[in-house]
């Protein structure tokens, strides 16, 4: 069995005393401890405070392919056409990306969203941009604080820093 999501949803275990969390509004359901992705229209805020409004970043997932940088975690499910909650900083328990994709990840390094929910792969050198083997591609969300086997279906508490 591959583990695509954490079943309990964005599971943070510390907010390193600084959280960052926004607020969107979801274009389609977005399921809890998945990737967003942005998207709004264009020209949507001015050049004072006044001219922004939380329904200006909107937010999508893809469940089989990211194919744009994620913008944060959900941290609860968010209905269609309503606001909630995403995690752009903390530390939470991510699923390792398929053993046939990436194998280990291992404590102290750097980690990517992977291709579906929330899973994580490692970083190769100073790429900031890599594909897997599908050709997927797969964006910097943060650094590993554990180690996980994803041959085996493990879990990395992941530092995230969007």
């Amino acid at each position: 069995m591959v583990v695509y999501s954490n079943p309990n949803g964005a599971v943070c275990i510390a907010d390193g005393g600084t959280p960052r969390i926004i607020t969107i509004k979801a274009r389609e359901n977005i399921s809890g401890g998945y990737w967003v992705l942005g998207s709004s229209a264009g020209g949507v805020v001015g050049s004072n405070a006044s001219t922004y409004a939380a329904s200006d970043i909107e937010g999508y997932t893809v469940v089989t392919q990211i194919g744009s940088n994620p913008i944060g975690l959900a941290l609860t499910n968010i209905a269609s056409g309503t606001y909630g909650p995403i995690a752009m900083r903390g530390i939470f328990l991510l699923p390792a990306l398929s053993g046939t994709e990436c194998g280990s990840i291992y404590a102290g390094t750097g980690v990517l969203a992977g291709s579906a929910g929330t899973v994580v792969a490692w970083t190769s050198g100073t790429n900031i941009i890599l594909s897997d083997t599908s050709g997927w591609k797969l964006f910097p969300i943060g650094r590993a604080l554990t180690t996980g086997d994803s041959a085996i279906d493990q879990f990395v508490a992941v530092s995230l820093n969007l």
